[in-house]
């Protein structure tokens, strides 16, 4: 929170009016070069609060993408998370996150009405990896029965809505135990993959329990989780055949919603991240991906991601996948085979099978048109106070100058009177300041977190920090309990690495 401005105790007028005027003018100078500064650099001048990022470091660490930051950071894909939806926060102001949509009948129809968090944390954990990628929230529960253990139409409705809407990567963060996933639950699932999406699912947070819906199926992408060391997190997640790769999973930071009805107040609170996480950070993965490589078409960014992970030797174990995703080779890497199909399989069996085609996505994007909360409506309708955030500082830049220019001309009219009254004696009695002498205020403002603290303030979360990127081709992770027959995707072996 701010403190006020201290004020400087009075000073003796200068001897000479001109003096008045060269520190009124220095003022003025001053006050302009820091307009121009909060026009230049605006997200400086906005203090953008990086608490988020900062208290998370590890997690882009750990799966390298600062070494694919080189690169890309995930601009022009979209990420659709069909979750809670999302809502405010400052991690989200300078971000591209369009209007989305939600199923469950809110009044403006969009996603931007997240009252449990868990959306906007997963949205918070796909940015924190590629952070120009798009957020297209879409709502599809509320949080509180983790959808009654069961999907029905308008969720179905949702799903072909993301990709009919220009998702790139859906992200799935949630999973339903039971059986009976056939029909529709199926072909939802294959008409996302039909139409040239990328689908990524959590497997679970039950070490006891089997990989559930929808990441057993084939096609998605299931993923498991590690912990700070990047070691499966076996007393913590799910594991199982199905699963494709691991991502980080452990303690985190998470945003918390900032809608005044919910009365929330912190900014943020600690949460044992889960695969629901583990997905979001996936998703953002596969966005730097495919940022780098936008020729490629999802199956081959899909064996990219792959033949990356662990230790890059293209080995499957039976219950972790390929292994912890890794950024940097998955952008960078040569030399991957190419694909004709999805490497992960089809809901249905085999590709087409929903009788939808990538081709499909530019008509039902026109169809769409201007009404659409998604990503077919124009990208200034879609990126949120963007561009309000603009306007309101080059606004206070302009203000900035009016004022300086202003000051100046008062001073120096009034440090001319000064200088005539104290040639006649007619004031400052006493040598003390003349009436009306304006005596400039050093600016002391010092910002913190709100009054009494806060959760995810200035303190590191439990745990080491400061993990940095090994080499390329240096991971050098332990491999899981008992080994595995098809390899050991933990330990270095390198034949796709980038030297």
């Amino acid at each position: 929170m701010a403190t006020p401005l201290t004020p400087i105790p009075p000073k003796s007028p200068p001897a000479q009016a001109n003096s008045r005027s060269r520190i009124a003018f220095g003022a003025g100078i001053a006050t302009l070069t820091i307009a121009a500064t909060i026009a230049a650099t605006p997200s400086t001048a906005l203090a953008q609060d990086d608490t988020y990022a900062s208290d998370n470091a590890w997690v882009p660490e750990q799966v390298q993408a600062p070494a694919a930051w080189e690169t890309t950071k995930g601009e022009g894909i979209t990420v659709a998370v069909v979750d809670t939806g999302i809502n405010d926060h400052p991690f989200f102001e300078d971000k591209d996150i369009l209007k989305g949509y939600s199923a469950l009948g809110t009044e403006d129809g969009t996603g931007w009405n997240d009252t449990d968090g868990h959306g906007s944390a997963v949205a918070a954990g796909v940015l924190l990896v590629a952070p120009d990628a798009t957020i297209l929230p879409v709502r599809i529960d509320t949080g509180a029965n983790v959808l009654s253990g069961a999907m029905g139409d308008i969720q179905f409705d949702a799903f072909r809505w993301a990709v009919d809407n220009g998702a790139d990567i859906l992200v799935v963060p949630w999973a339903i135990d039971g059986a009976g996933f056939e029909g529709e639950y199926l072909e939802v699932l294959q008409y996302a993959i039909d139409k040239g999406a990328i689908v990524i699912s959590s497997a679970g947070n039950d070490p006891d329990s089997d990989v559930q819906y929808p990441a057993f199926v084939p096609g998605v992408m299931a993923v498991t989780g590690t912990d700070r060391n990047g070691d499966i997190w076996y007393e913590n997640t799910t594991t199982g055949p199905e699963v494709a790769v691991a991502a980080p999973a452990d303690e985190m930071t998470a945003p918390l919603p900032q809608d005044s009805a919910l009365g929330n107040t912190e900014l943020y609170q600690t949460v044992i991240g889960g695969t629901s996480m583990g997905s979001g950070i996936v998703g953002g993965v596969a966005a730097l991906t495919w940022a780098a490589h936008p020729d490629l078409d999802a199956s081959n960014v899909i064996q990219r991601l792959l033949q990356t992970a662990g230790d890059g030797s293209g080995n499957r174990s039976e219950d972790v996948g390929y292994g912890l995703v890794n950024a940097d080779q998955a952008v960078h890497a040569e030399g991957i085979a190419t694909v004709d199909e999805n490497p992960l399989g089809y809901p249905m069996g085999e590709a087409g099978a929903s009788g939808a085609t990538p081709d499909d996505n530019a008509a039902e994007e026109s169809e769409a048109g201007a009404e659409s909360a998604g990503p077919s409506s124009t990208a200034a309708e879609g990126t949120k106070e963007s561009n309000l955030s603009t306007i309101i500082v080059v606004a206070a830049a302009v203000v900035l100058v009016g004022a300086a220019i202003a000051v100046w001309l008062v001073l120096r009219g009034r440090g001319r009177q000064a200088a005539t009254a104290a040639e006649t004696g007619a004031f400052n009695p006493g040598n003390g300041p003349a009436p009306g002498g304006f005596q400039p205020v050093a600016p002391q403002q010092q910002y913190g977190p709100p009054m009494g603290g806060g959760q995810g303030y200035g303190g590191s979360p439990p745990g080491q920090q400061g993990y940095s990127s090994p080499p390329r081709g240096q991971q050098g992770f332990n491999p899981p309990p008992g080994g595995s027959e098809a390899g050991a995707p933990w330990r270095p072996n390198d034949p796709n690495r980038q030297l």
